[in-house]
């Protein structure tokens, strides 16, 4: 973790040896009974091509939700 503002914010250096200038920002905020998460990553050196792109997306998914979704049977 490099930063946080509780409750709403926090930020994660990269989760990639390989892309070790990735930043994986995290933002709360509360919607109705529960809450909202919103999921960013940028990155100071060159952009990932769109297959890259793709597999990073598809990990931070699994990585936040995956447990999530198992809860529901899924």
């Amino acid at each position: 973790m490099l930063a946080a503002d509780e409750p709403v914010r926090v930020v994660w250096s990269s989760l990639w040896p390989r892309r070790p200038d990735d930043v994986v920002r995290l933002e709360l905020r509360p919607d109705g009974g529960g809450t909202a998460l919103r999921w960013t990553l940028t990155t100071d050196a060159e952009p990932p091509d769109d297959g890259a792109t793709g597999h990073l997306r598809y990990r931070l998914n699994q990585l936040l939700w995956a447990d999530l979704r198992l809860s529901y049977g899924q």
